[in-house]
């Protein structure tokens, strides 16, 4: 196993300081054994490693006893090295040794824990906006419901780590990059688009049901959704739909004058005349728009993921942001579907502290500042619970 090294990134100097202040106090593990688990290690080792600690303080370990000795916390020490290095690979009794020799503050293994925390939460969740924004570049719905309700789920759990589900700031999400296949995709919902709204002028009376799941942002195309919106006001207000009617209402509703369409465009679609199930083109048009949607939101968290000035809890509430439109989007197929399978809603996420998480569980300061300053230099802001 590689040493401590001084030019090894802050995120796994957190790890190894982690292991080392749990093998010099065995107390700390206790602090840490509600809300950091095994798997929110980066290195496998450390991973293991962890494991073994955390099952010699379930096992209750006389070194945890009030009253233990250095005798007894020297063998918890001796024993975690030694069962590691038997059962993790990579590990060494010396690396061992280092990690308790090399650990800055033993009794700051909370915030060393949190840091380790934080960075399981950017991970997983790029990880998981990566699989979302693939199936989504595929193309596949179903994939695409499945790995979004995902990504909900990994955002609780690590919110039930973490301690709290930031939602307060407003800062605005960043802007993700486009698709690979984004001139394709976009061809193809154009197609769908057009074929509907011609599909209209034949079977106005089918306007009003798909209005109520269909809106204006499931549209690709500005002059398609301003048509679209057109021909569901007529509809809505029991007026003739015909190419005049809908050209008047572009028109009124302000589209040409800002050039979102032109007169002839608006012409040219009406006058496609192409007969069809609405139904059929506009459950099309929506899983276009879930698919872009969901892609969307998965690049702006994957951003936010990437980026280490986001702290966890605002990471968090930002990506419950950054999913909303896809699952408003994902509300209305279910609606339009109606499908027993499509019924259940996105995980609702709250912002309340968990009991038992990372930010709750650091020890109260002592009512006298020690002498030597503690060197807190990247810990999450976080108070006691009482």
């Amino acid at each position: 196993m590689t040493p401590v090294s001084r030019d090894m990134s802050p995120q796994l100097e957190a790890e190894q300081a982690v292991l080392g202040a749990c093998l010099l106090d065995p107390s700390q593990v206790g602090l840490l054994a509600g809300w950091l688990e095994p798997r929110h290690f980066y290195r496998p080792a450390h991973e293991g490693f962890f494991a073994i600690l955390l099952a010699q303080h379930a096992a209750g370990h006389p070194a945890l006893a009030p009253d233990a000795g250095d005798d007894q916390k020297q063998d918890w020490a001796l024993t975690a090295i030694a069962t590691a290095t038997c059962e993790v690979p990579g590990v060494t009794a010396s690396y061992g040794h280092t990690l308790v020799s090399t650990c800055p503050r033993s009794e700051h293994a909370a915030s060393y824990g949190r840091m380790v925390l934080e960075t399981a939460v950017r991970r997983a969740l790029e990880e998981h906006a990566h699989r979302l924004l693939a199936a989504a570049e595929s193309e596949s719905v179903e994939a695409t419901v499945e790995l979004t309700g995902a990504l909900h789920a990994v955002i609780q759990r690590l919110g039930d780590a973490w301690g709290t589900i930031d939602q307060r700031s407003r800062r605005p999400l960043p802007t993700p990059p486009s698709p690979g296949n984004a001139s394709k995709t976009i061809e193809a919902a154009r197609q769908h688009e057009r074929a509907l709204l011609s599909s209209f002028l034949s079977t106005p009376g089918r306007i009003p049901a798909v209005a109520s799941w269909l809106t204006g942002e499931d549209f690709v195309d500005p002059g398609h959704r301003a048509v679209y919106l057109a021909m569901a006001a007529l509809a809505h207000r029991r007026e003739p739909l015909d190419e005049l009617t809908v050209l008047w209402e572009v028109q009124r509703r302000g589209a040409l004058a800002v050039g979102v369409i032109s007169v002839a465009g608006v012409r040219e679609i009406c006058s496609d005349g192409m007969p069809g199930d609405p139904d059929y083109w506009a459950e099309h048009v929506l899983r276009a728009g879930l698919l872009r949607a969901a892609a969307t939101s998965a690049g702006i968290v994957r951003v936010m993921a990437l980026d280490a000035s986001i702290a966890a809890g605002p990471l968090l509430g930002s990506a419950v942001r950054a999913l909303a439109p896809a699952g408003r989007v994902q509300d209305r197929l279910r609606a339009a579907t109606a499908t027993p399978a499509e019924r259940g809603g996105p995980v609702v996420l709250g912002a309340a502290l968990r009991k038992g998480a990372a930010l709750s569980r650091s020890p109260a300061p002592p009512a006298t500042p020690p002498a030597r300053p503690a060197d807190r230099a990247g810990e999450p802001a976080a108070r006691p619970r009482r």
